[in-house]
């Protein structure tokens, strides 16, 4: 059955001599793997997190589907070509095939993210960029930390809250300038330059939201592009 779809690029793997494996997260139906023959012709605009309209054939009971066309549907002129934009980019898709793993679509997962690489793709600062993107996430998966007071210098990973109540033994918590910092992050009202914008503290807080990711998305394990993340955004 032929069908056209949006879709986010999260995945390319080569295939024989020209073809490719592409993983996609379409806005109709969700996460979906196709064989692209020829698609290393057409590598170049087959980037992470790139935009697109495409064309398929796939069968209801295959895994796999046949991609026959892909054109961009939101240009993105800065993101494949800018060093730490694209490193960012490489961070997210790995993180978002962690997460969303289902057949089914959802509308306003797809909206969001198509906003947040557009904001990416255009914005000159982004420094704190994986960890907005980390709680915005969060927010639409339904894994959205909470503050129990104003006061709040521990957060229960276990438990998704910030309290100034120190966890019982046994929780995982963290405290510190970490956690402050995603405190801040969480309110809107703050600009940037009443962040705690160190590269302490921006690793400290990365960390934990990622240590916060796997105990609550299953069979998420450790993020292989972390490390890099972690030095490209602290040079």
């Amino acid at each position: 059955m032929k069908a056209t779809d949006q879709a986010i690029l999260l995945n390319r793997i080569s295939y024989g001599e020209s073809s490719l494996i592409v993983t996609f997260y379409t806005r109709t139906n969700g996460i979906q793997k196709f064989i692209f023959q020829g698609g290393k012709k057409k590598a170049h605009s087959l980037f992470p997190l790139a935009i697109s309209e495409i064309t398929y054939y796939k069968r209801p009971d295959s895994e796999l589907g046949k991609l026959t066309a892909v054109e961009h549907s939101k240009m993105l002129n800065d993101l494949p070509f800018h060093p730490v934009k694209s490193t960012i980019a490489f961070f997210i898709v790995e993180l978002l095939q962690k997460c969303l793993k289902t057949e089914e679509g959802e509308e306003y997962i797809f909206s969001f993210l198509e906003e947040e690489i557009i904001r990416l793709d255009q914005s000159d600062e982004f420094s704190f960029f994986p960890l907005r993107f980390l709680l915005n996430l969060a927010q639409h998966i339904g894994i959205y930390p909470h503050k129990t007071d104003d006061n709040a210098p521990y957060f229960n990973l276990m438990e998704g809250t910030f309290s100034a109540v120190k966890p019982i033994t046994g929780d995982i918590y963290s405290e510190g300038a970490g956690v402050e910092l995603i405190v801040q992050l969480m309110d809107e009202k703050l600009h940037i330059e009443d962040l705690l914008n160190t590269k302490k503290n921006r690793s400290e807080a990365l960390e934990i939201l990622i240590r916060y990711f796997q105990l609550h998305i299953p069979q998420f394990k450790d993020m292989n592009s972390l490390e890099i993340i972690r030095e490209v955004l602290n040079d």
